[in-house]
This record gives structure tokens, sequence and C-alpha cells, in this order.
């Protein structure tokens, strides 16, 4: 099951961004909340309209979607129902794990993404971003 819902994850992920137009560009640092969780969203990004929820599985999410004007991409996908899955369930193979603002994690890329996932306040976390440091900016 748990397998099946990374599966799912992953798969909403890797659609990416579809349009662009009408996106309204920050000119400075937004602290955001999304789905109970903070984050911060640096200057220059805004949000495509194109955010995705999902209840595959009996897994409730929401996917939003940030980019820039040179290509930059953050994704971020939080599960709020985790069913109180382990950070070692959430391992994906060759990652890394690792420490970002004191939340532990596995670390990789996958494509033209660096990911970084966690779990928070029994939520599955996972935040997808085209410049690997973007990750400490973002993750609060």
């Amino acid at each position: 099951m748990k397998r099946i819902i990374l599966a799912v994850l992953f798969a909403f992920l890797i659609l990416g961004i579809a349009g662009a137009s009408d996106i309204e560009y920050s000119n400075q640092t937004e602290n955001i909340t999304f789905e109970g969780v903070d984050f911060t969203i640096p200057e220059g990004f805004g949000e495509s309209k194109d955010a995705e929820d999902f209840d595959d599985l009996g897994s409730d999410g929401q996917t939003c979607f940030y980019i820039n004007e040179y290509n930059g991409e953050i994704v971020i996908t939080v599960i709020s129902d985790w069913m109180g899955l382990s950070l070692e369930e959430l391992e994906k193979e060759n990652a890394t794990k690792t420490s970002i603002n004191g939340h532990e994690g596995w670390n990789y890329t996958e494509g033209d993404l660096h990911y970084f996932g966690y779990v928070h306040d029994d939520k599955g976390i996972l935040v997808g971003v085209t410049n690997e440091t973007r990750l400490y900016e973002i993750i609060v």
C-alpha cells in the first residue's frame, strides 16, 4: 500500500507544470502555509494555477506548483493522512538521508528536479526544485 501511495505521489510530481500563462511573479519572498505546513517561496516565483489534488487509494493529498521566468520550478506535495508511515518508508533508491532546516529526510535527484521527502506532523511531504540550494530556502 505504501509503495502505491508513493508511486501516485511521484506520478504527480513527474507531470510537472503545465501552462505558465497569466502567472504573477512575486517581487518578494513569500511565507505560505500549504495544507497546514509552512514553506517559504523565494522572490521571483509565481504560483501556477495547475494545483492537483488526489485521493487515490485512500490517501488525501495536494500538490502545488511555482515557477519563475527562468524555467525554475518548485513542486510541493503534502499527503495529509500519512497513516503513520515512518521516514524509512519514504526512502527511495539512490537517495541520501540528510537534514534540511531540522527536518530529517531523503534527498535525491530525478530528471531535472532535486527532491527532499520528509515526514512532519504525520504528513508526508515532498518538495522538488530545479535548483537544489532552493530546498534550504523553501523548507522551514
